[in-house]
């Protein structure tokens, strides 16, 4: 069966589900988005992968042009009764296997206690950053791809939930507070193939809380994530399988296994109409500080943008930092010291890029958008978000690559 056939499928099941107790008051509703993408970048040095962090290549050197950015969405909103609401979500894109499997984006149930106060049960997009519920939406967004260095940093894009939410006026605007627990999946293309066929991530005892504070043109948003990271590359477990046999405690110490993490994220926006800025901040932390085998991050955004009629030309900076990743000295075999010590460095993924673009919104629903991006490789080990690295010319500090993309952008 196609990937589209299987996608109209699940959302058929979805639908047969949500529409028994809807149907006779015409309460459900179809909608969807999508994006039809094109990204170049000239190097055989690396790939670019877009918008998609977990995806197994992209444009640059697997092909001179790809199509990683694009996607089409399927969703259904249905009001069961005055105070429950489904929301199901299917989307199709090229994902880790390499494939167009459709997956299951949100799939919940909303209890609406009041007009402000509410309970959300299930697979939600999961908010991590200010455009987290519009982060798949080319059209919701100005740019034609986030900022990699802050939306790159997590394969997370939805998790299984129980999210209250509290509506409520403040200092003159209106603010929306929400916080939840449950647990998140992910997976990477394997970094080892006679192992397995993805890269499994979990993060375990997931809670989050935020807020976003609205007055007149101006957004601002908080938010605080903390879990239990459950991950081992595939390529990584002969190497931990050995180092637990010269020194357990410390080969758990370097392991990602139960290790508790923290994400914080702050973001602004102001949109008086003719014009607009955007900016992000986010760091992460993990439990065992400079013991942890991947270092704290923080990184940020800045995008202005001014609208001229139909056309909108905007530019945006951006850029991830590190601290110093580990250096590992502790066992008595000096090549695990070496290749713990290489490992740590290559999770020290640092960059920045300078973008600069075009939105044509030539429709009510469509936007064509090109979009230039330079990226600044910065760390002393050469790891940034390009990936598929050639071995015989890996990038270096310094580095700098050309990124050209042209997305049309739609909603229905």
């Amino acid at each position: 069966m196609s990937s589209f056939k299987k996608t109209g499928a699940a959302l058929a099941s979805c639908l047969a589900i949500a529409s028994l107790p809807a149907m006779a008051d015409n309460s459900i509703k179809f909608s969807g988005f999508g994006s039809l993408a094109l990204t170049h970048m000239s190097s055989d040095q690396a790939d670019f992968k877009g918008a998609f962090a977990d995806v197994p290549n992209g444009a640059g050197r697997s092909a001179a042009t790809s199509a990683k950015d694009s996607r089409l969405a399927l969703q259904v909103d249905a009001a069961l009764s005055e105070q429950l609401d489904f929301v199901g979500q299917v989307m199709t894109r090229q994902n880790r296997f390499n494939n167009y499997k459709p997956s299951i984006e949100m799939l919940n149930l909303k209890y609406s206690f009041s007009k402000s106060t509410s309970l959300r049960v299930g697979r939600i997009a999961h908010p991590f950053f200010l455009a987290s519920d519009t982060r798949l939406i080319g059209f919701a967004n100005t740019f034609a791809r986030g900022p990699s260095e802050v939306y790159n940093q997590s394969q997370i894009y939805n998790s299984d939930v129980v999210q209250l939410s509290h509506r409520m006026a403040l200092g003159g605007g209106n603010a929306v507070m929400t916080a939840g627990m449950g647990e998140a999946s992910y997976g990477n293309p394997t970094s080892n193939a006679a192992l397995a066929d993805e890269d499994k991530g979990k993060y375990r005892k997931l809670m989050f809380a935020d807020i976003n504070w609205e007055v007149g043109a101006l957004l601002l948003r908080l938010s605080h994530h903390t879990g239990h990271s459950d991950f081992t590359a595939n390529a990584a477990k002969p190497l931990y399988t050995n180092a637990g046999l010269v020194n357990a405690a410390l080969a758990d110490e370097l392991s990602l296994t139960d290790k508790k993490v923290s994400f914080t994220g702050l973001g602004l926006v102001y949109d008086p109409g003719s014009w607009l800025i955007q900016a992000e901040y986010t760091m992460t932390r993990w439990g065992l500080g400079a013991k942890s085998v991947v270092p704290g991050a923080d990184a940020f955004y800045v995008m202005g943008g001014w609208r001229a009629g139909a056309l909108t030309p905007y530019a945006i900076y951006a850029k991830r930092k590190t601290d110093e990743p580990r250096v590992v000295s502790e066992f008595a075999v000096p090549q695990l010291n070496a290749a713990f010590t290489g490992y740590a460095a290559n999770t020290a993924n640092a960059q920045h890029t300078v973008s600069a673009g075009l939105r044509w919104d030539f429709q009510p629903n469509m936007a064509l958008k090109l979009q230039y991006d330079r990226v600044t490789v910065d760390a002393k080990s050469g790891v940034s978000f390009l990936t598929n690295l050639n071995p015989a010319n890996r990038p270096k500090q310094g580095d700098s690559f050309d990124v050209l993309g042209l997305n049309l952008d739609f909603v229905f």
